[in-house]
């Protein structure tokens, strides 16, 4: 998990660049340099690019939440799978996750009550070793609420700080990014709707509250809270 926080922070740090930048030009008016012209050295950024820098912004901090959530329960995944962990000895949350994987299709088959017999018979015996498969889980529908839901599926607290508004930011994030993904809107007609100031205020509560997240993902694994409390 420790390398999931580090490249976090790094795309942190490359949003944070790509914010700089926005504000300079929209700030300060930025203008185009052209050393080797011999007129017209200078040329005005237009107006119509600044607004489609700042929708790019959206397709940024998308791009941190999803791969960060991903990378997360993929390290949840790995943890259980190195533990070896009978299905006795870990919790409910994981159990339920277990059971759905690989007892799914059982109702389909011949027979089902002595099908449910022998699986009650050896499931404690059973040894946890589960893959994530996250393009059927994680697609482009990442926001608080779908966070919340792998939080109740695996036991890991989706509580953050106050100030990250419960991670309410996320929900705008996806469906800006979902628009323009699939040609809902026009990243000039998105970037009009936003100041730079609204962009970086959106960012400041979207990294705050995913650094909240992985941090709660982080303590879930090192106190392997996967694991049932011995009594």
């Amino acid at each position: 998990m420790k390398v999931v926080l580090v490249e976090f922070e790094t795309r942190v740090k490359e949003i944070d660049l790509y914010f700089d930048f926005i504000t300079d030009i929209i700030e300060n008016e930025a203008q185009l340099l052209f050393p080797k012209k011999q007129k017209t050295k200078y040329k005005n950024i237009d107006s119509e690019l600044t607004k489609i820098l700042k929708a790019n912004a959206f397709l940024l901090l998308y791009n941190l939440i999803e791969s960060s959530l991903k990378k997360s329960i993929q390290e949840i995944y790995n943890s259980l799978n190195k533990e070896n962990a009978k299905y006795v000895s870990v919790t409910d949350e994981i159990k339920k996750r277990w059971i759905e994987v690989n007892y799914k299709n059982f109702k389909s088959q011949p027979y089902v009550a002595e099908k449910i017999l022998e699986i009650i018979n050896t499931i404690n015996e059973d040894v946890i070793n589960m893959d994530f498969n996250a393009s059927k889980t994680i697609s482009g529908n990442v926001d608080s609420r779908k966070i919340k839901e792998f939080s109740t599926i695996y036991g890991f607290s989706s509580k953050t700080h106050h100030t990250t508004n419960d991670g309410n930011k996320l929900y705008v994030v996806k469906n800006k990014r979902n628009d323009l993904a699939h040609g809902t809107i026009s990243f000039s007609d998105c970037g009009k709707e936003y100041t730079i100031e609204d962009i970086t205020e959106i960012k400041k509560q979207v990294v705050s509250y995913m650094r909240g997240i992985l941090k709660n993902v982080s303590k879930f694994l090192d106190e392997k809270k996967y694991l049932k409390a011995i009594a």
